[in-house]
């Protein structure tokens, strides 16, 4: 299990492979930075966090599916700074024995991130303007 809160760019193709010879599901998440927002085109997004908080509260999350869902492996990064349109800002994965616990444990993880992380979002927009969500 891995959280990470990280300024590189992800490299989905790299991360959680399957180890163990129980696993018989991986599900992953991309979370991708659209062209636009309510019709309006975006430049880039800007992402600030309490990195240090932002990492232990992930870290928690993936325990919390762990035990939930009966996960064998997970990991989940979240990017800061500017994410481009077309960029991955959130990845997740999941190993699990079976497909339903990788589905429900890749939604929940999901969900919590963006409900309890201390990260916060503002958008560009090509005409000059801003937006903090």
């Amino acid at each position: 299990m891995k959280g990470v809160i990280q300024r590189e760019s992800i490299d989905a193709s790299k991360l959680l492979e399957p180890r163990e010879l129980n696993v018989g599901s991986t599900v992953t998440f991309q979370g991708i930075v659209r062209n636009t927002e309510s019709s309006r085109e975006l430049s880039h997004l800007f992402y600030d966090a309490d990195e240090k908080l932002a990492t232990v509260e992930i870290n928690k999350i993936l325990e919390e599916a762990k035990e939930k869902y009966g996960l064998i492996d997970a990991i989940a990064i979240h990017r800061i700074g500017i994410v481009k349109p077309g960029e991955t800002s959130l990845f997740v994965a999941v190993n699990s024995t079976h497909r339903k616990e990788g589905f429900d444990g890749c939604k929940f993880i999901v969900d919590a991130i963006k409900e309890r992380l201390p990260i916060w979002k503002k958008d560009h927009f090509v005409d000059g303007s801003e937006s903090w969500h």
